[in-house]
């Protein structure tokens, strides 16, 4: 049985006829945390989106435990346990922390897991349990992220993708967030997470790429080191 989770080739895609993919390729092996960080409007979010089948792949594959999962609908993806938090907060705001919760175990073994997991994800989000009652509307920003990473969870993913997560938190919540993040991944859940602090990747990551103008630039191995001058480099250039 292989060790590689995910496994990526020469992927494509875009929206109409613009490309915004120019041929991804990288693998995920059993155990690893990946990290990606690059520029704004560079393909980080339409590499998830088109890892999670909401955008359509122009060509490459995609590979999940053995799987071709490329052209597959987005909920077959996420019922094999690829689950995507988008960024931003894609909350049903008129509906319960608790309603909203229920909602991400919509897959059948979720489904039959989902008292024992609402549990683990209350452990994880004590405040999620204080607000269980309450509409997402009336929550704050770090809140809703809360309730969008815990929605994932009721889906028992076996590769969770987290799209900026900490955009807009402040400090504080930004540090609640990594350490309940630096939680769920050792419970056993791997995650890819795109963040632009390297070094808030770096305290849960094991492998950094680059994504720039649509492909991999550069890889950072676990205690390579990124100082900042490598980073200016990384996203600007050499001067």
């Amino acid at each position: 049985m292989s060790d590689t989770v995910l496994d990526v080739r020469a992927l494509r895609s875009g929206y109409g006829r613009v490309p915004v993919l120019h041929g991804v390729t990288f693998s995920i092996a059993k155990g690893e945390n990946l990290g990606l960080i690059g520029p704004n409007g560079h393909g980080k979010t339409t590499l998830f989106r088109t890892l999670s089948g909401l955008v359509p792949a122009w060509s490459g594959s995609v590979t999940f435990l053995g799987e071709d999962i490329t052209g597959s609908a987005p909920a077959s993806i996420v019922e094999r346990g690829l689950i995507h938090a988008p960024q931003g907060n894609k909350l049903f705001p008129d509906l319960t922390v608790l309603e909203n919760l229920w909602l991400g175990a919509f897959a059948a073994g979720p489904r039959a897991e989902r008292k024992r997991t609402i549990e683990k994800v209350f452990a994880i989000f004590p405040r999620l349990a204080e607000r269980r009652k309450q509409y997402c509307r009336t929550l704050s920003g770090g809140e809703r992220q809360m309730v969008t990473i815990g929605c994932c969870l009721m889906g028992l993913p076996k590769l969770l993708i987290l799209d900026e997560p900490t955009l807009g938190l402040s400090p504080k919540l930004k540090a609640e967030l990594r350490d309940a993040i630096a939680e769920i991944i050792g419970s056993g859940v791997q995650t890819v997470i795109v963040e632009q602090d390297p070094e808030f990747l770096q305290t849960l990551t094991t492998r950094l790429l680059l994504v720039s103008e649509g492909a991999i630039r550069a890889e950072i191995a676990e205690g390579g080191g990124l100082e900042h001058q490598r980073v200016v480099e990384m996203y600007f250039g050499h001067a």
